[in-house]
């Protein structure tokens, strides 16, 4: 017969392999879309990346590689180092941010600056995402002495930013979808995996992924609706040149 101990562990213990299995489609994702750019560069003859996105590229890779063993580290039992990297992975986070808003609005200018078509989606949407991974690791920051909050804000906080390799996905795999759509729509998916599990291991959403799916698809609409108005394409316009 199973003892209440032995029946508290085993819903923690699926939760835990659920965020490990979260983890690394976020991996294989960002490797995927980034491959023929970035990481198997040479292999696919991709123009070769200034010295500012090669930074990001690296510092970006450094956040999903120590989300990826940050979550390795809870599904083992090691909450005692999870707990000792915790400030550097805030630490990473915080330089992510400004830099993910500078390769954004440079990458733009560049372009402009050769005369070039515009480099990638419209600047509303890789900022959109930057935001909203830092409003929503912040927010898990905050709550990291709450684990139910912390690890479900952190993920949809990753997978915010998985939206520019998703939508490189879109584009090579011809889904149909403009690539910012797609990739949002693609996050989405991710946001609905964490809704069903929560529906069928609690009988209810958690209030984390409540609130922060609740602002996750806010932010999304935010981003398509401000990309149509004139006024955001005159002040984008003016960041850009």
């Amino acid at each position: 017969m199973t003892t209440l101990a032995e029946q508290r562990r085993i819903p923690l213990t699926d939760e835990r392999w659920f965020f490990a299995a979260m983890a690394g489609i976020i991996a294989v994702a960002t490797f995927v879309g980034f491959a023929p750019s970035y990481y198997l560069a040479p292999m696919f003859y991709a123009k070769p990346l200034s010295t500012v996105l090669h930074v990001h590229g690296l510092v970006f890779t450094g956040w999903i590689l120590l989300y990826v063993a940050q979550t390795g580290l809870i599904t083992a039992g090691r909450t005692d180092i999870h707990r000792i990297v915790g400030p550097a992975a805030a630490a990473l986070a915080v330089v992510m941010v400004p830099l993910g808003i500078a390769t954004a609005i440079i990458t733009k200018q560049v372009a402009a600056a050769h005369h070039l078509p515009p480099q990638g989606p419209p600047l509303i949407f890789p900022l959109g995402a930057i935001l909203t991974f830092a409003a929503l690791v912040g927010a898990a920051v905050a709550m990291r002495k709450r684990a139910a909050w912390h690890k479900r804000l952190m993920l949809l906080g990753t997978v915010a930013i998985l939206t520019t390799p998703l939508a490189r996905i879109t584009r090579f795999a011809h889904l149909g979808l403009t690539p910012p759509i797609g990739g949002m729509l693609l996050t989405d998916i991710l946001l609905a995996a964490l809704v069903t599990y929560d529906v069928k291991k609690r009988g209810k959403l958690h209030p984390a992924t409540a609130w922060g799916g609740g602002f996750f698809l806010a932010t999304q609409a935010l981003r398509i609706l401000l990309n149509m108005t004139p006024a955001w394409q005159h002040f984008a316009k003016g960041l850009t040149g």
